[in-house]
């Protein structure tokens, strides 16, 4: 599959806060917020080669709780499978930010 049109993908805090605020009010109290990915794996991830983005996908990990996963793709909108795939960690709750506008 090809991929579609690169569009601008920068929202501001306050359309970020308002996704996230929506996320929340329909989520179980003791939901994960987020999680964190550092910056030297998704720099690894995006420097194999043939990689022009990434994608994620949702995912279960062995205790149950939701994860995200990312893969790099190709110019051709493919997976790189056969490369760098990272999973998120460590969640939010326990590990949040001192600042809340994203997670209150």
């Amino acid at each position: 599959m090809a991929l579609p049109p690169k569009n601008n993908q920068i929202i501001s805090l306050d359309e970020a806060s308002k996704y996230t605020s929506a996320y929340r009010q329909q989520a179980t109290a003791n939901a994960i917020k987020g999680g964190l990915f550092w910056k030297e794996y998704v720099q690894k991830l995006l420097d194999q080669p043939g990689c022009v983005a990434m994608r994620y996908y949702h995912g279960m990990n062995t205790d149950g709780k939701p994860i995200i996963v990312l893969v790099g793709v190709n110019d051709k909108g493919d997976d790189i499978t056969d490369g760098i795939l990272l999973e998120i960690l460590p969640f939010c709750p326990p590990f949040c930010p001192s600042n809340k506008e994203l997670i209150s």
